[in-house]
């Protein structure tokens, strides 16, 4: 089952997490998975412990993950992200564990800092605290004066704790091998695709400077600002197993009292972590990926701070047009365009019956068809989403969950902390500036570029293709071509057409942008107080609109009647 120096540690852990399972009332999962062989002997006699199934699986499930703490928590941590994998009531237990464990000793502790700094501790810094401030299942936090003065978080990972995790993670993919074989039902959640996404997550995690970029990238986003305030990297001092940053004042929101009773107060700290949060998504293209309030540090003057760079999400510009092709189709009732943005954005089984999913789709979302920006509810659209991608296999990148966990997190964070805080309302001209720029000029002229530099590539690639087509035949290769004349000619047609409305698209697009221009330089002689070339563009736009529409009507025709 295991090799080499791991097999007693492995099965050390196998007896812990048996008897953590059935500690949680979980012995028929145990029976199921031929665990039972690990439960301690006395413990093997009652066989109705083995046979009873409970029905508040996800709470079970939480307590066993966090009586074997460690990694087990990081899992789960991670699981509670994955709305797209799990159903919301797992997601929402899972998220319920905190990272709390039992400090190290200081003296191994030391032993990391001076080995990463290559010097003894009391060179580096004036004062190090030896009981530290948070600790966690990879590190603990220490306060620390550096030689100028200057106080700072310490976060230094536990001595060996690298290993630790390695190991666990081996025993996780038998642990995954034995759900698939022995839990059909569990087949489509890919146990072993969840492990190696926790593997990444956890090596993201072991080093220290990861997360360091990730702050520098905040902090540059939000120096200006005097509402939220992240720390600074003190780089000289940061390594792989490392982090040195500046110390924030204050306190978690969960955890400060009778914060609910803070009227307006509590209006403007709601309002600066929502703000800050949709700036890091809209305008940033970069945002904190669990901004829940335990994350959140409330400082003097309502000034919040974001702590914990671990887990972080990028919008690209692929999500940024899927997300915006998603929101399009559900205010204009379009379900075609609303399909077409999910299966750009995930991966869909082979198997798929599309039509059934896109029936499914718009009955599913039929309660937002119609429905006017103002009154669009992000949060409940994702849960929807995310429910339907569960039924059919549909796997979505990392930072597609997390952005709808974030918005899910926003909006539960409003509605507990400032119930008045309409979220809805509040997201409306943010989703309206985001619409509008789609359909500006800026936008329009970017989409031309992107396809003439698509369609520039595969003219580029054209005689390399050919080449290794070529090579392939001389190399013996078998190849099936079957040609129809009609075919090759309608499909040479076909690209000249397309070649003429791409042509007439760019041109349409840099006269757009020309008019644009001009009436933001004022270029004279004015009509009206309009530059008279405007109307000259504008002549031309017209035009061009006028023979692009009317052949692709001509097209359409032609292609009924074929």
């Amino acid at each position: 089952m295991f090799g080499g120096t791991s097999k007693i540690k492995n099965l050390k852990r196998l007896r812990q997490i048996a008897n953590a399972l059935l500690k949680a009332e979980l012995g028929y999962v145990i029976e199921r998975m031929k665990l039972k062989q690990y439960v301690s002997f006395h413990k093997k006699l009652d066989q109705s412990k083995f046979e009873k199934k409970v029905n508040s699986l996800p709470l079970r499930l939480r307590m066993a993950f966090d009586s074997l703490g460690g990694s087990f928590i990081k899992l789960a941590q991670m699981l509670s992200l994955r709305y797209d994998i799990l159903p919301i009531e797992y997601c929402d237990e899972f998220s319920k564990l905190q990272d709390d464990v039992k400090p190290v000793p200081f003296a191994s502790i030391k032993k990391v800092v001076e080995e990463e700094l290559g010097m003894p501790i009391s060179h580096a810094f004036k004062s190090f605290d030896t009981r530290p401030i948070a600790a966690a299942s990879i590190g603990q936090v220490h306060k620390a004066v550096l030689k100028d003065g200057t106080v700072v978080a310490v976060k230094v990972q536990r001595l060996g704790i690298e290993e630790v995790f390695k190991t666990d993670i081996e025993l996780y993919y038998h642990l995954a091998e034995l759900l698939y074989r022995h839990f059909p039902e569990i087949r489509n959640y890919d146990p072993k695709g969840i492990v190696e996404q926790f593997e990444k997550y956890t090596n993201k995690e072991m080093d220290y400077t990861l997360e360091a970029k990730n702050i520098d990238i905040f902090y540059n986003n939000f120096k200006n600002s005097h509402k939220v305030r992240i720390p600074k990297v003190y780089w000289e001092l940061t390594r792989k197993r490392i982090l040195v940053m500046e110390f924030i004042e204050g306190k978690k929101i969960s955890e400060v009292k009778h914060f609910s009773q803070l009227r307006s107060s509590r209006q403007k700290v709601v309002e600066n972590v929502i703000d800050a949060v949709v700036k890091q998504i809209f305008e940033d293209k970069v945002f904190h990926g669990d901004p829940h309030p335990g994350n959140i540090f409330l400082m003097k003057d309502n000034i919040i701070a974001f702590l914990d760079f671990g887990i972080v999400g990028r919008i690209t510009k692929d999500m940024e047009n899927e997300l915006e092709d998603f929101l399009i189709g559900i205010v204009n009732h379009d379900a075609d365009m609303l399909t077409r943005s999910l299966v750009e954005s995930g991966s869909m089984p082979d198997t798929i019956d599309m039509k059934a999913f896109k029936a499914d789709l718009v009955d599913t979302l039929g309660s937002y068809y119609d429905t006017s920006i103002s009154q669009l509810n992000l949060a409940g659209m994702f849960l929807a989403v995310f429910k339907l991608s569960r039924q059919y296999s549909i796997k979505l990148p990392l930072n597609y969950t997390l952005l709808g966990k974030t918005f899910i997190t926003l909006q539960g964070f409003g509605t507990k902390f400032y119930p008045e805080f309409n979220f809805v309302r509040y997201m409306k001209p943010k989703l309206e500036k985001m619409l509008k720029d789609r359909l500006g000029p800026k936008h329009i002229l970017n989409s031309v570029k992107d396809t003439a530099l698509d369609f520039r590539d595969i003219v580029k690639s054209f005689p390399s293709d050919v080449s290794a087509l070529v090579r392939a035949i001389k190399h013996g290769a078998k190849i099936n071509l079957e040609v129809d004349q009609k075919e090759l000619k309608n499909f040479t047609i076909e690209m000249d057409r397309s070649s003429n409305r791409l042509t007439y698209g760019m041109i349409l697009a840099s006269l757009i942008l020309a008019s644009a221009l001009i009436i933001k330089l004022d270029v004279g002689p004015f009509i009206y107080g309009i530059s008279f070339l405007v109307y000259v563009m504008l002549f031309f736009i017209l035009i061009i609109s006028y023979s692009l529409i009317i052949s692709i009507i001509r097209e359409g025709k032609r292609g009924e009647d074929e």
